[in-house]
């Protein structure tokens, strides 16, 4: 069987593109759950819904907390290029993550212990939710490799009945010295 270049090249580049895309999608969708976090502390003191905010919630990033953020991101990326599994998981730590930055951040412009305890609250509830969404897909997709695992067992066993049935062996080219 000969090596198609060009397919692996472009298989590999295909994959690299779709870490990438996920990796900036987990902080843009870790800086989402920050901003309304934020929001919910300027409601709680008396201000207004800043929709704003949510739009260009990666600009809420650009706090006193980038510098440790920045060492993050590079682990971070190392992870999403190294790890080939566990992208779930991944997912959902550097959303979680870039959320606690963006609330950490801007913590000390919160007054007050009511609209402090808001932006905490909404921040571990979404958190909460984030987690749980990424659980459930998780287990969709154990689920259905568990059905496709289900079918190949169903198609081996016919099959092995049919070479039964037409050549009388037990198995498929061996015979019960070994050799095919």
């Amino acid at each position: 069987m000969k090596i198609d270049f060009g397919d692996v090249f472009a298989s590999g580049v295909g994959w690299l593109l779709k870490q990438l895309f996920l990796f900036v999608a987990s902080i843009w969708l870790g800086c989402t759950m920050g901003a309304p976090a934020l929001n919910a502390a300027n409601l709680a003191d008396g201000g207004r819904f800043n929709g704003g905010m949510l739009l260009g919630s990666p600009m809420l990033l650009l706090t006193m907390w980038i510098i440790p953020n920045i060492f993050f991101l590079g682990a971070a990326v190392y992870w999403f290029v190294r790890n080939e599994s566990n992208t779930i998981v991944a997912c959902g730590i550097l959303a979680g993550v870039e959320s606690l930055v963006v609330v950490a951040g801007h913590v000390k412009d919160i007054d007050g212990w009511l609209p402090l305890s808001a932006a905490w609250a909404t921040w571990i509830m979404l958190t909460g939710m984030l987690a749980t969404g990424l659980w459930f897909l998780h287990q969709w997709q154990m689920n259905r490799w568990a059905i496709q695992i289900q079918e190949l067992k169903a198609e081996n066993a016919m099959r092995r009945v049919e070479l039964k049935e037409k050549f009388g062996t037990d198995s498929a080219g061996v015979d019960e010295t070994g050799m095919p």
